[in-house]
């Protein structure tokens, strides 16, 4: 009887361990269920921490002495001298991992961690500072880099991120493929109030003095790139690919962060090209060619009420190719007040853009869309110099607040054609609880005087 006792004993901690371990994970997906509001708020959950096997230290120390000086004093650190293999299906995170650690580590020469040409295989990488090397420390990616598809690898909701550094190069014409399209059936979180976001591509978390040049993201689970709490980062060259039908693939998603621009790049995605987060001040975005795509957009601001506002956002010289939205601003109803101020959009082209010009203050809240009693205020914003067609006879929309009506709002030398449906040939504009101010040449005409 004693060892029947002792037997069934054993069998129910043995049970109850498996339903703990089970309970942990989606069925579905054998996703790690770690809960995040939205990928801001999963931001502060430590990205990357504790990812890949203790770095090997002698094989640091071997592969570092093995390390060349170029013509230009630089240490380059191959990451295949670390055990990275190009063949596009052994993990080499730990090898990344080891690479990463000796040149941020290393005090003698600029840096430069080399993934040379070729297909690398990885799944949740984080390179992280601060750095002892003198700057700048380089990645410079001449491959291709397949994420891990295993939802379960990934306590946090990104792929690869750079962390606390400062004086960061990432240059190269190489390619981080987030494999999207095994996962984007998971990508749930605009219908499920409590999801975790897939992860984003590429993310830089309190990276200063910086910059990002030629690099491509290809078909990213959610965000391409994720920039938050950084400063003074700039993006020049870059590609982001993936079809119309992604979800939740902004190409560019900024949060709490100064002085971020994006220069002279090409965005195609499922969703932004560029949303610019709560918290953010100082954003430039210049030459940038955006479609597909749901435009640039400030916002959504409001959704939770530690956000904080927006002030100072230039978007010049872009261009819109077939996108559902072209210049625009949206804040949810909110529950705690906040200001999307000093904005301005500026020389843009728009080709058979659905929504060329946009202020939405319902975002969502669907089924409240007019009035909206939004508690964000806008004020100061200039539409000026836009131009091209659109496929929509609405191509002028300001729907603010009817508590914090839109303030300062300027709407100058629009000259668009009508791209849309036979019998409709007449462009309108349509302001409610907006105080616009409008001038020069308007096509579509001012909206009317209240």
């Amino acid at each position: 009887m004693a060892t029947t006792n002792i037997i069934c004993f054993l069998l129910g901690i043995v049970f109850l361990s498996c339903s703990m371990i089970g309970a942990s994970r989606d069925v579905g997906t054998g996703r790690n269920l770690l809960q995040y509001a939205d990928a801001d708020a999963g931001a502060e959950a430590g990205p990357g921490e504790g990812e890949g096997a203790p770095i090997d230290n002698n094989l640091v120390a071997q592969a570092s002495a093995s390390a060349v000086v170029d013509a230009a004093g630089v240490k380059i650190f191959d990451v295949t001298k670390f055990g990275a293999v190009a063949d596009g299906k052994k993990d080499s995170v730990d090898a990344f991992r080891a690479a990463w650690g000796a040149a941020c580590k290393n005090s003698t020469n600029p840096a430069k961690v080399l993934i040379p040409k070729g297909i690398f295989f990885a799944g949740p990488t984080l390179f992280a500072g601060p750095c002892t090397s003198p700057k700048p420390i380089t990645v410079e990616v001449q491959g291709t880099i397949k994420a891990s598809t295993d939802l379960s690898e990934y306590v946090s909701p990104q792929w690869f991120t750079f962390e606390d550094v400062d004086g960061l190069v990432v240059q190269g014409n190489g390619v981080f493929n987030g494999q999207g399209p095994v996962n984007w059936k998971f990508n749930d979180c605009k219908l499920t109030k409590d999801c975790a976001p897939l992860p984003a591509n590429l993310r830089f978390d309190k990276v200063i003095n910086s910059i990002v040049k030629e690099i491509t993201s290809l078909d990213s689970m959610y965000f391409h790139y994720h920039v938050h709490r950084c400063n003074n980062l700039t993006f020049t060259g870059i590609t982001v690919t993936a079809p119309a039908n992604s979800p939740n693939t902004d190409g560019m998603h900024i949060s709490m962060s100064d002085k971020v621009t994006l220069l002279s790049s090409m965005i195609g995605t499922g969703d932004d090209c560029v949303s610019i987060g709560h918290s953010s001040t100082n954003i430039t975005i210049r030459d940038v060619t955006c479609g597909p795509g749901h435009g640039i957009s400030v916002g959504s601001l409001g959704k939770r009420p530690e956000e904080a506002s927006v002030d100072g956002v230039s978007v010049t010289n872009c261009t819109f190719i077939k996108t559902t939205n072209g210049a625009r601003i949206k804040t949810w109803i909110g529950t705690k007040p906040g200001e999307a101020k000093n904005i301005v959009y500026e020389d843009l082209i728009m080709e058979d853009v659905q929504n060329p010009i946009i202020i939405d203050q319902s975002y969502g809240g669907k089924k409240q869309r007019a009035p909206s009693n939004s508690v964000w205020k806008i004020s100061d914003v200039h539409f000026r110099k836009i131009k091209g067609t659109t496929v929509s006879n609405v191509a002028v929309s300001l729907q603010c607040s009817s508590t914090n009506p839109c303030d300062g709002v300027e709407i100058a030398d629009i000259d668009l054609i009508l791209h849309g449906p036979a019998g409709i040939t007449a462009l309108v504009s349509s302001c409610v609880n907006a105080k616009a101010i409008f001038g020069g040449k308007l096509n579509p005409p001012a909206c009317p005087i209240l």
